[in-house]
C-alpha cells in the first residue's frame, strides 16, 4: 500500500532512471489519443518506444518527476514556448498525423503567451491517483514558472477527459478550443490558463 505520508521529492528529467522514463512514455497514452497517433510511425517502433523517443527523451531538461517515498509517482513536462522551440526534436508520426500535429502546434502557439509556462504533459501513476498529487505537481510547476519569470500556467486537455473538471476546480479557465481532430476523435481540445497568484509583499 502506498503511504501518502511518505516524503515527496522532485527529480530532474536528466537524472530519472531508465525504467521510470519508460513509465512516463506509457503514461502518455492515458493523457491523449496517442495510440492512434503512434501506430504506423515512420520508424516502425512499438508504440511505447516511439513515445519514449519522441515525447520523453528530447525533453528531459523540461521534465520533472515526482517520487513519493523513493517510488516514481508522476511527472510533468513544462517550459515556455521559446524554450521548447530551442530544443531540437523530430516528429516520427505518419503523414496524416504530422499534419494534425502541426495544426495542434499552431493552436498552442496562438494561445500561449511568451510569459506563460506551458505544461505540455502531466501524468500520475494509477496507484497514486486521488491522493492530492495533482496539486503537488501544479505547485511545483508554479514554482518553476515563477523562477522563469512567467505569470501564468497553460496546458491543453481533452473535453472528455476526467482531468478537465479537475483543472477547472483548480482555477484553470478555457482560453480557446481546438477542433482540428474532432472528426477523428469526436473530442475537442481545450487550452486552459491559470494566472499565477500574486505573492504577498
Amino acid at each position: 500500500m502506498n503511504d501518502p505520508r511518505a516524503p515527496l521529492a522532485f527529480v530532474a528529467g536528466t537524472a530519472v532512471p531508465e525504467r521510470d522514463l519508460d513509465h512516463m512514455a506509457a503514461l502518455l497514452f492515458e493523457t491523449s489519443y496517442l495510440e492512434y497517433c503512434s501506430a504506423g510511425n515512420r520508424l516502425g517502433l512499438p508504440l511505447r518506444a516511439l513515445q519514449r523517443r519522441q515525447n520523453i527523451d528530447p525533453w528531459l531538461r523540461q521534465i520533472r518527476a515526482l517520487y513519493v517515498g523513493g517510488r516514481f509517482a508522476g511527472f510533468y513536462n513544462a517550459a515556455t514556448l521559446g524554450q521548447y522551440a530551442a530544443t531540437p526534436a523530430v516528429n516520427h508520426y505518419r503523414a496524416e498525423v504530422q499534419a494534425m500535429d502541426a495544426a495542434y502546434d499552431a493552436f498552442v502557439a496562438a494561445h500561449a503567451a511568451p510569459d506563460q509556462l506551458f505544461v505540455a504533459s502531466l501524468a500520475i501513476e494509477p496507484a497514486w491517483r486521488g491522493r492530492g498529487l495533482l496539486d503537488v505537481l501544479l505547485a511545483d510547476a508554479e514554482a518553476v514558472a515563477r523562477g522563469a519569470g512567467c505569470t501564468a500556467l497553460g496546458l491543453t486537455v481533452w473535453g472528455t477527459s476526467a482531468a478537465l473538471p479537475l483543472y477547472r476546480r483548480r482555477g484553470f479557465a478555457t482560453a480557446g478550443t481546438f477542433d482540428g481532430a474532432r472528426d477523428l476523435f469526436f473530442d475537442r481540445l481545450h487550452f486552459m490558463v491559470r494566472p499565477l497568484p500574486t505573492e504577498a509583499p
